[in-house]
């Protein structure tokens, strides 16, 4: 995972806003996870040596939730900006913001 070592605590540096962006490898999985039909066609047939920027409409979910191992709590929730796949890695670069923690239901 591209930056790792550089927060430490990754659930904290979610939380604090100093990591501001997740990684998960362009496999069929995450494609399916990630994009809406739309944007898994626009994917298909864009030319494959670019960056691709997925905004909404183009997204499944408009939100994302972090928790630490299998805990139901606590929990942070964060608004998927965009989606970026970075051609060059295979990876799906996932930009968050408006980051909230729940401690509790």
């Amino acid at each position: 995972m591209p930056g790792f070592e550089e927060y430490g605590d990754l659930y904290e540096a979610i939380k604090t806003g100093r990591k501001k962006v997740e990684y998960r490898d362009a496999t069929n999985h995450w494609t399916v996870r990630l994009l809406s039909g739309k944007g898994i066609l626009f994917k298909d047939f864009y030319p494959s040596n670019r960056k691709m920027s997925f905004r909404e409409g183009y997204l499944k979910h408009k939100q994302a939730v972090f928790v630490v191992g299998y805990t139901k709590y606590p929990r942070l929730i964060a608004r998927i900006d965009r989606i970026v796949l970075n051609r060059d890695s295979n990876q799906f670069e996932i930009h968050i913001k408006d980051v909230t923690e729940i401690t509790h239901e």
